[in-house]
C-alpha cells in the first residue's frame, strides 16, 4: 500500500470551496478568460452541460446577498473574479462588480446553451473584448482547463490536463481494506488536508446553526430537540449540524469549506457528522482524524468510480463514508464498514439530485441519518444482505451494481430534471 500516493489523492480531492462548486467553476472559467483579454468586455457566449446548469440555477452564490443564477456567476468572473483563487473565485467580489455584472447581464451581450457534449462537467466559454477573442474549455472537474485559444491561436496544450490529474490506473488501489489499514497507520501529521478540513468544515457548521440560512433544517432540528420533539441522539446530532452548514453553504455564506471529488456538500458531508459523533462520543482527537480519513477516502473511493455529476444525489455517497466512518468510531473494522457501506447504498441509491438549492440540506440530512443508522446496524452485525436489491456479497459488485443504477438505471433522469428547472426559469 502507498501511502504517499493516498495522501496525494486525498489533497487533490479535498480543495477549498467558497460557494456551490457549480456557480464557481462557471465563474472560474470566466475569469481565466478575462485574464487573457484586454480592453472592454463585449459580449460572453456560454456552453454549459446539463448538469452544470442544474446545480448553478438556484443556488445563492456568495458575497451577493442571496442573488443566484448561471448568467450572473458568469458575469460576475469575468467582471470580479480572479482565476488564481480556484474554486474560491467569489472571494473578493463587491458590491459595484455585482452592479456592473447585473448591467453586463441586461444588456443582452450574455448568451447561454446547453452543450450537446457527452461530458457530464462541461464549460465552454467565448469571450470577446476591445482587442482578443478568448476561447476557454473546461472538463471532467471544474478547473481543468482542456484548451485555451486567444485569437485563434492554442496557448495550452489540448492534454494539459492529464499532467494534472493523479493516475487514475491507480484507483483499484483503493478499497475498505486499504482505506482502514492506511487510516490506521498513517502518521498523523501527514493527514493535514484532514485536520484542515475538520476545522474549515465545522467553521461553517457553526455559523449555520447561529444564523437563519435557507430554510434552517439544522436549526430546526436543535430546536426540536430542545422542545422535547426530538432527542438529541447520534444521528440527530449528526443531522442537525451537517443540515446546519449545508443551509449556510447553499444560502451562499461567505465561508470556504473543504470539498471532496468537486462537491463543497459531499465536503460538509463526510466529515461533520463524523465530528460531531466523535465529540458526543468523548472520542479523543487521534480517534476522530483517523475516522474523518475513512470517511473521506471512502467519498473518494466510491465518487472517482461514479464519475462527476450524475443524476444521484452527492449525499448518498458521503452518507456511506459517514457510515463507515461511524463504525470505525464504534469499534468496527472492514466487515463492519463493509456492512454500513451495503446499508447505505441498499436503502438511498436511488436518491436524485434535482439542482444545487436550499432544500440540499434535507437531502444530507436524509443520507446522514442512513449513515449513522447503517453504522449502528453494522456493529451489531446487522444490515442489508447481498441477496436484496443492488447489494451484493462483493464490495466491488455492490459498488457497480450502485453505478449501474446511477447511470444505466437513471439514464434521462438529469434530462427530465433540467426541463423541469428550465421551466422555471422560463
Amino acid at each position: 500500500m502507498n501511502h504517499e500516493y493516498i495522501i496525494a489523492l486525498l489533497e487533490k480531492e479535498m480543495v477549498p470551496a467558497l460557494g456551490c462548486t457549480d456557480p464557481a467553476g462557471i465563474a472560474f472559467a470566466a475569469a481565466f478568460a478575462r485574464s487573457h483579454g484586454y480592453g472592454e468586455v463585449k459580449r460572453i457566449s456560454c456552453s454549459l452541460s446539463a448538469n452544470i446548469i442544474k446545480n448553478a440555477a438556484a443556488v445563492c452564490i456568495p458575497r451577493t446577498n442571496g442573488r443566484c443564477g448561471v448568467a450572473l456567476a458568469i458575469a460576475l468572473g469575468a467582471f470580479g473574479g480572479d482565476p488564481k483563487w480556484g474554486l474560491e473565485v467569489f472571494s473578493g467580489i463587491t458590491e459595484d462588480q455585482i452592479q456592473i455584472a447585473e448591467s453586463f447581464i441586461a444588456s443582452g451581450h450574455l448568451h447561454l446553451q446547453v452543450s450537446d457534449s457527452e461530458k457530464k462537467l462541461y464549460i465552454k466559454l467565448e469571450m470577446e473584448t476591445e482587442k482578443d477573442l478568448v476561447e476557454v474549455l473546461i472538463q471532467d472537474s471544474y478547473t481543468n482547463i482542456i484548451s485555451l485559444r486567444v485569437n485563434g491561436e492554442d496557448k495550452i496544450a489540448a492534454d494539459r490536463s492529464s499532467s494534472e490529474k493523479t493516475d487514475e490506473k491507480s484507483y483499484p488501489e483503493l478499497s475498505l481494506g486499504t482505506i482502514l489499514a492506511f487510516a490506521e497507520a498513517v502518521p498523523l501529521k501527514k493527514l493535514k488536508i484532514i485536520e484542515k478540513a475538520a476545522e474549515m468544515n465545522m467553521i461553517i457548521a457553526e455559523a449555520g446553526m447561529a444564523g437563519d440560512y435557507g430554510i434552517s433544517v439544522g436549526r430546526n432540528i436543535r430546536e426540536s430537540v430542545e422542545q422535547g420533539v426530538l432527542s438529541e441522539d447520534y444521528s440527530t446530532t449528526a443531522m442537525m449540524w451537517v443540515a446546519a452548514a449545508t443551509d449556510a453553504r447553499m444560502a451562499g455564506c461567505d465561508i470556504p469549506v473543504i470539498s471532496n471529488t468537486g462537491s463543497g456538500n459531499q465536503g460538509l458531508a463526510s466529515t461533520i457528522p463524523v465530528i460531531s459523533l466523535a465529540k458526543k462520543m468523548g472520542a479523543d482527537y487521534e480517534q476522530m482524524i483517523r475516522a474523518l480519513t475513512i470517511s473521506s477516502l471512502v467519498t473518494i473511493y466510491i465518487k472517482n468510480r461514479l464519475g462527476f455529476l450524475s443524476a444521484v444525489c452527492g449525499a448518498v455517497i458521503a452518507g456511506t463514508g459517514t457510515a463507515c466512518g461511524t463504525a470505525y468510531l464504534l469499534g468496527g473494522r472492514e466487515a463492519e464498514l463493509l456492512s454500513a457501506m451495503k446499508s447505505v447504498l441498499g436503502d438511498a441509491a436511488g436518491m436524485v439530485c434535482d439542482g444545487a438549492k436550499a432544500g440540499c440540506s434535507m437531502k444530507v440530512a436524509t443520507c446522514t441519518q442512513a449513515g449513522v443508522l447503517a453504522a449502528l446496524l453494522a456493529v451489531k452485525g446487522y444490515g442489508i444482505q447481498g441477496t436484496d436489491g443492488v447489494v451484493d456479497k462483493e464490495e466491488a459488485k455492490t459498488i457497480d451494481n450502485f453505478i449501474r443504477v446511477a447511470t444505466s438505471g437513471m439514464e434521462g433522469m438529469d434530462q427530465v430534471l433540467l426541463d423541469i428547472i428550465l421551466k422555471k426559469e422560463g
